[in-house]
């Protein structure tokens, strides 16, 4: 799929890109970065796994998506029902991305998730620190379908990554610089 992606890019001539993905979009941008620097810009990857085992799941998340397997002969047998028992099994195999394959993806990525999300946040977390020039954001109270319950929220944190250049923290001297401008304030 990540190969089929670059290959749009590159027939709409339209890279480098931006590239949004949400779950398993979340993966596949992430790949996109890893395979294909070149053709992307930003990526945002909202609640991407890295492998489908306990590292990135409760025991009741897989549990959820074993039962997603167990569907009536009558719709395993029509097309809708052939297509669920397909993306619900490749869910129980895949992906199996090393996080060190992460630090291949140049591009700036925003880490998204929800702290109630299906994705554990130590596994969030891992991506995050995995990628060299990333931010990370969790949404607070919100779950894995965050792009649809909360539009508003979910596009209004994209879009402000999106539209604000990139810049890396060096995280001391900054906060340092912060503190100080922060007592001078305060001193006037």
């Amino acid at each position: 799929m990540t190969d089929d992606l670059a290959a749009l890019i590159d027939h709409l001539q339209v890279g480098p890109v931006d590239v949004v993905g949400w779950s398993d979009g979340g993966i596949e941008a992430l790949l996109l970065g890893v395979r294909h620097p070149g053709k992307v810009q930003k990526i945002v990857s909202m609640a991407a796994n890295l492998n489908p085992g306990p590292e990135a799941f409760d025991p009741e998340v897989d549990a959820l998506i074993k039962s997603m397997m167990e569907l009536p002969d009558e719709v395993k047998n029509k097309p809708e029902g052939r297509r669920q028992l397909k993306v619900v099994g490749m869910m129980l195999k895949e992906p199996n991305i090393p996080p060190a394959m992460l630090a291949k993806v140049t591009a700036p990525t925003l880490v998204l998730a929800s702290d109630n999300d299906l994705v554990r946040l130590e596994h969030i977390v891992t991506i995050y620190k995995s990628l060299p020039n990333a931010q990370l954001a969790i949404f607070p109270n919100r779950t894995h379908l965050i792009p649809y319950d909360d539009p508003e929220q979910f596009n209004s944190t994209v879009d402000r990554f999106l539209a604000t250049p990139f810049k890396k923290i060096d995280l001391i001297p900054q906060t340092m610089g912060s503190f100080e401008k922060m007592m001078t304030g305060l001193a006037h």
